[in-house]
């Protein structure tokens, strides 16, 4: 990352008392009334890391007017942003964002983690930078999303990434490598392998290894199953995060056809028939409504929750639920907002009785131990601030055969279940038919090498787990025509029962790989409400429905890139099926998640669908050198 501690302030605009306005200068945060005055050739939705990168690549040409609406604040470069070690992404959440009562988790409601902030997902997460499998690519391909495999992504991926290799005596210290073949250079995403690792990593990468996983040389070269070193989003010299308000805004400061309006949110796409000629507009902390011209398209990347809610406010979702509140249907697209998944994840909590110091633990609760740390980052960028507050830098992805023995009876009775059962009330035939082709490929994916659940010890008192292929969908509807209403958010998580046989298998992965003799030296026990002595997985399953969380931030899905008659909501082009002008640019158009954090492949999907769109307007781009005319 090119680390800019820049402050960014509104540029004072000089405004005649007629209707016209100037435009400012140079590519800058704008008032309001300056998107309401200037007529735009495309207007993004949400400026997150798939709105910024395409605004970015897009206004590379001078002749293309780019206006990136985001509904939360800039950032201020605090250190719980930049600095690892000082990681605290709750400022720049939405809050509430909560869900419908969760029927499978004791009809408790959760709050969704979403960024909320120029730079979206990118300023808040927790940094991880992994690419997925090349088979789940493939079956995203299989179920429609014609172009987006391994081989036809791979060098967005690169051309995304700036990666800086380790120090070659550290990564074999630390027992890692790297394939630099597959990786960028040139990229405005800065991304390295921190310097520091804390020694119990070694005990438990060796437990996991001796419980049937296999070690990964590098997630990054399409096959990820296994024990790995973490790659990160953080620059290899300032060790600071790199977002994307860094790498795709400040970059582009200097242009004047590149605006962005913060703190504001898109109610409505505004349609003339079907053919998108702007949208509405209005401060996220509630105001008049404005609107803004838009010429050639509207690019919605609010998040796979907040996109089918601006799609459905447009007349663009199911005609029965546009119907309920009177909103004229553009587009009937059954799709819209259904398809919804995440993956689930629980803390294990642990007491270690023999561990080795330091840990994580100990630098909040050493104060001293915590302050010389901080020193030593200050001073030389090592040490543990250089890792993500509260994680480990191993992950082990285990799939569902090196999970557990009893996986062809899972998939047996998830093949002898009838798909429609535990879908969401009134799902349309269309989108049953998509969850239909996609169950088939996630019970494939169940027998072969794709992880099912993802499990990090953090060195100290807690093991974190991610399950990461559930059967469950949820779905996204208005509840109200007004924009700043919270949606009816409703993952239906663990309602299919197979969902809880997994999480159950995964998380007796994870006894055994802290009963491995690496671990077992250190006294691992698992503590309140767990225990090593619970085996009985009728008990185990009630102990999870009380602590299983609904999201790991990685929502998606919400407006498939599969065909209409499979409940697909864009084509491969990432287009709105029925109307014009308008695409969906965010993790909404996946068809399934993905095993791996999203920021890797948001950052190479904005990347591809820029170029898609420029080829379409024949747009030109910027060379290294910083000329147009590639």
């Amino acid at each position: 990352m090119k680390f800019h501690p820049v402050f960014l302030a509104a540029v004072a605009l000089t405004e005649a008392a007629t209707t016209q306005r100037r435009t400012p200068k140079f590519a800058t945060v704008v008032t309001p009334r300056t998107a309401q005055d200037t007529a735009y050739d495309f207007i993004v939705a949400g400026g997150g890391i798939s709105g910024l990168t395409v605004a970015d690549r897009l206004s590379e040409d001078p002749s293309v007017s780019v206006l990136v609406i985001e509904a939360g604040p800039i950032d201020n470069n605090e250190e719980s942003v930049l600095i690892p070690g000082k990681y605290f992404p709750v400022p720049y959440l939405w809050l509430p964002l909560l869900t419908v009562p969760q029927t499978a988790l004791n009809g408790k409601i959760f709050n969704m983690p979403a960024g909320k902030v120029v730079g979206g997902g990118s300023v808040v997460n927790a940094m991880v930078f992994v690419r997925p499998g090349k088979d789940e690519l493939k079956d995203w391909e299989t179920l429609g999303a014609t172009g987006w495999d391994w081989n036809s992504l791979l060098p967005y991926y690169k051309k995304s990434e700036n990666f800086t290799a380790p120090n070659a005596a550290f990564a074999k210290a630390a027992n890692f490598s790297y394939i630099d073949a597959v990786h960028g250079h040139d990229g405005p995403v800065q991304a390295s392998y921190p310097n520091f690792y804390f020694e119990g990593t070694k005990n438990w990468f060796e437990a996991a290894v001796s419980s049937g996983l296999r070690p990964v040389g590098d997630p990054n070269a399409g096959n990820g199953a296994g024990v790995m070193f973490i790659s990160t989003v953080v620059d290899f010299t300032s060790r600071t995060r790199s977002h994307a308000r860094l790498n795709h805004y400040e970059v582009a400061k200097t242009r004047p056809n590149y605006h962005l309006l913060p703190g504001h949110s898109v109610s409505r796409i505004i349609f003339d028939r079907k053919k998108a000629v702007g949208v509405e507009y209005l401060p996220t902390a509630g105001g008049a409504l404005l609107t803004a011209k838009v010429k050639k398209e509207v690019l919605v990347a609010a998040g796979a929750i907040h996109t089918p809610q601006i799609l459905q406010l447009s007349g663009i979702g199911p005609k029965k639920l546009l119907d309920k509140f009177g909103i004229p249907v553009v587009a009937d697209l059954p799709g819209v907002g259904a398809n919804f998944h995440d993956q689930p994840s629980i803390i294990i909590p642990y007491r270690i009785t023999n561990n080795i110091q330091p840990n994580t633990a100990t630098l909040n609760e050493n104060a001293t131990y915590d302050a010389e740390q901080r020193a030593r980052y200050d001073q030389s960028k090592t040490g543990p601030y250089v890792i993500t507050r509260g994680l480990s830098q191993n992950l082990a992805l285990s799939p569902l055969r090196n999970t557990t023995s009893k996986w062809a009876e899972i998939v047996a009775a998830a093949r002898r279940n009838d798909p429609s059962k535990y879908l969401p009330a009134d799902t349309h035939p269309t989108v049953l038919e998509g969850y239909k082709a996609q169950r088939k490929l996630t019970l494939k994916q169940y027998e072969g090498e794709t992880p099912v659940a993802m499990i990090s010890w953090d060195t100290a008192n807690s093991n974190r787990m991610y399950f990461l292929r559930p059967l469950s969908r949820g779905s996204i509807t208005i509840n109200s025509t007004n924009p700043l209403l919270v949606p009816l958010i409703d993952p239906q998580t663990m309602v299919d029962p197979i969902d809880v046989d997994l999480i159950v298998a995964s998380t007796l992965k994870n006894r055994q790989i802290m009963m491995q003799p690496m671990m077992k030296v250190l006294g691992p026990e698992e503590a309140s409400p767990f225990g090593n002595h619970i085996t009985d997985e009728a008990e185990l399953k009630r102990i999870l429905a009380g602590v299983v969380e609904p999201s790991s931030a990685h929502q998606c899905c919400t407006a498939a890139m599969m065909p209409k008659n499979l409940g697909g909501v864009v084509d491969p082009d990432m287009k709105v099926y029925d109307v014009k002008g308008v695409r969906v640019i965010d993790t909404s158009y996946w068809p399934m998640v993905l095993t791996s954090a999203p920021t890797a492949t948001t950052y190479a999907s904005g990347e591809k669908v820029a170029d898609v769109i420029k080829k379409e307007y024949k747009l030109k781009s910027l060379c290294k050198n910083g000329k147009s005319s590639c």
